[in-house]
């Protein structure tokens, strides 16, 4: 559903730190995203896309359930992210976010996203 990836190399000197952060995949797009304290962002899920981020400043509280069928199954786990953290969400995973502290991100996508048909979904209502 999600996963959190280790960073998988890291060095300091007197000039400063260099952090691998990923080294595996293709990835066809990427976005850098600002959001206020306070603010929701996502409420989708994504039928072949896998989606990763990078937390570069902030705190945020992102909500993860399984879809199936295109309505959430099982219950929805909660994970609360800060600066550093590195994870991917895997496709039929619904997800939210609640910006708890001024945040900047980067998002990163399997798929290049189609602006005229969008591998972007709500789950159906019940």
């Amino acid at each position: 559903m999600i996963k959190f990836i280790d960073n998988y190399f890291s060095t300091s000197d007197e000039r400063g730190s260099f952090i691998g952060l990923i080294n595996f995949g293709e990835w066809k797009e990427f976005n850098l995203i600002k959001s206020d304290s306070g603010v929701f962002r996502g409420g989708h899920y994504h039928r072949t896309t896998l989606e990763g981020f990078v937390i570069l400043e902030g705190k945020i509280s992102v909500s993860v359930q399984k879809v199936s069928g295109g309505r959430g199954i099982g219950d929805k786990s909660i994970y609360e992210v800060k600066e550093g953290d590195v994870f991917i969400i895997d496709p039929m995973v619904y997800h939210e976010f609640e910006i708890k502290k001024q945040s900047i991100w980067i998002n990163f996508l399997s798929d290049a996203m189609d602006q005229s048909m969008p591998d972007i979904h709500n789950l159906k209502k019940i």
